[in-house]
């Protein structure tokens, strides 16, 4: 009789939930809407040291499986109802208004293992993301950030319907027999959801990274085609720190007993995340919501404590990196100047005697000289300086 033992799963309680997603989002000043892309990777190994009849299958594997769906495709409707009652539940102002999804899954048969790698690509059209305005100053909506889904995400493919929240339904496609064997063990880890992003929204704005730029409304830059109307604010999850608390990769571990012994890994990077804004912004809590409060015409006062490096620091770094070069400059020039205005230092010329290379065996002659201190200079040289 086949038994399944789930051997690790590290970093959560008996059955995990997805952390990996990796975010990227622009919000300007004078769009209504902002599509920021949410991407969602997963690798899952399927080991066979001891061979067995799954080895056999799956070493000589090698198939892609590829998937994109836009506003036109059947399916995408329901999806975008599903994201809507996700920002629902998050507190969130915004709403989807039309979504693009790629999804990708490779599979590649080893000696003694086979890995599939599934990415999955969210490029929601969200609006509605400005929660008041005053002037040129906005408070903009920062809970969109956590999309999650826990339910299945189902289109028409050439294959039939398949979910692609689901990475188990990849590997129902591209090797349907070994997947009758494992359906027989019930393979747990392979049918946790990919989309969630919600550690991304759990990890608080004060602790994200910060800095602004401010190139595009300094003048010289226009010298390089650089120009535009205001300063950009970047927030980052930032590197990885005990502070942060998510170094390291996350590791699922199930073994199977069939006719042989075989293992499922699956492996997920860290999260990680980065938003531009068009001008000066600082979190902002209204409520329990999470904002941005973003200005046009200034930094945002009354900001409080985060782990921004302060951009004034930086720039004054930079002068005075740019005010020791110019004296460096000055002191190497002023000292050049002396040196031709002495003339020549050092050993006087006329002191050198010429000799010739070695004639030894292994040595060669080249028409390049060599000198040395005549013997009446040396002998007249003070003791330490023969040494």
């Amino acid at each position: 009789m086949n038994r399944l033992l789930i051997v690790a799963l590290i970093f959560s309680g008996i059955i995990p939930t997805v952390w990996a997603a990796q975010l990227d989002a622009k919000i300007f000043v004078e769009d209504d809407t902002m599509s920021p892309s949410f991407s969602f990777l997963r690798i899952i190994y399927i080991e066979y040291p001891d061979g067995g009849e799954i080895a056999q299958l799956l070493q000589k594997e090698n198939q892609t499986f590829t998937f994109t769906a836009d506003s036109g495709t059947p399916g995408m409707t329901e999806l975008i109802d599903k994201l809507n009652e996700n920002l629902k539940s998050l507190s969130s102002t915004a709403y989807v208004t039309d979504a693009k999804i790629n999804y990708q899954a490779n599979l590649r048969g080893n000696q003694n293992s086979a890995v599939m790698e599934v990415k999955l690509t969210l490029v929601p059209t969200l609006s509605n993301l400005v929660i008041k305005q005053q002037g040129d100053s906005r408070t903009i909506d920062a809970n969109w950030r956590g999309i999650t889904l826990n339910s299945p995400i189902f289109f028409e493919t050439q294959y039939g319907r398949f979910d692609l929240n689901n990475p188990k339904n990849s590997l129902d496609i591209m090797i349907p027999t070994v997947m009758e064997k494992f359906n027989e063990s019930n393979v747990e880890i392979l049918e946790l959801p990919l989309v969630d992003s919600s550690k991304i929204l759990e990890f608080p704005l004060y602790k994200w990274h910060s800095l602004f730029d401010n190139t595009a409304i300094i003048a010289s830059s226009e010298i390089f085609n650089y120009t535009g109307k205001h300063v950009i604010t970047y927030y980052s999850m930032g590197e990885c720190n005990l502070e942060s608390g998510f170094c390291q990769d996350r590791k699922w571990i199930q073994e199977l007993e069939l006719d042989k012994k075989y293992k499922i890994v699956m492996i997920e990077s860290r999260d990680d995340a980065s938003i531009s804004i068009e001008g000066y912004a600082d979190f902002s809590l209204l409520g329990s919501l999470e904002t941005f409060e973003a200005s046009l015409s200034g930094p945002i006062s009354d900001r409080p404590p985060t782990n921004e490096f302060p951009a004034t620091i930086m720039y004054g770094m930079a002068s005075l990196a740019a005010i020791g070069g110019a004296s460096m400059f000055v002191f190497s020039s002023r000292k050049l100047k002396k040196d031709r205005d002495q003339g020549q230092t050092g050993i006087d010329p006329a002191h050198l005697t010429a000799y010739e290379t070695s004639n030894s065996a292994g040595g060669y002659k080249t028409n390049r000289g060599e000198a040395m201190l005549g013997t009446s200079i040396v002998s007249k040289m003070p003791v330490s300086q023969k040494m």
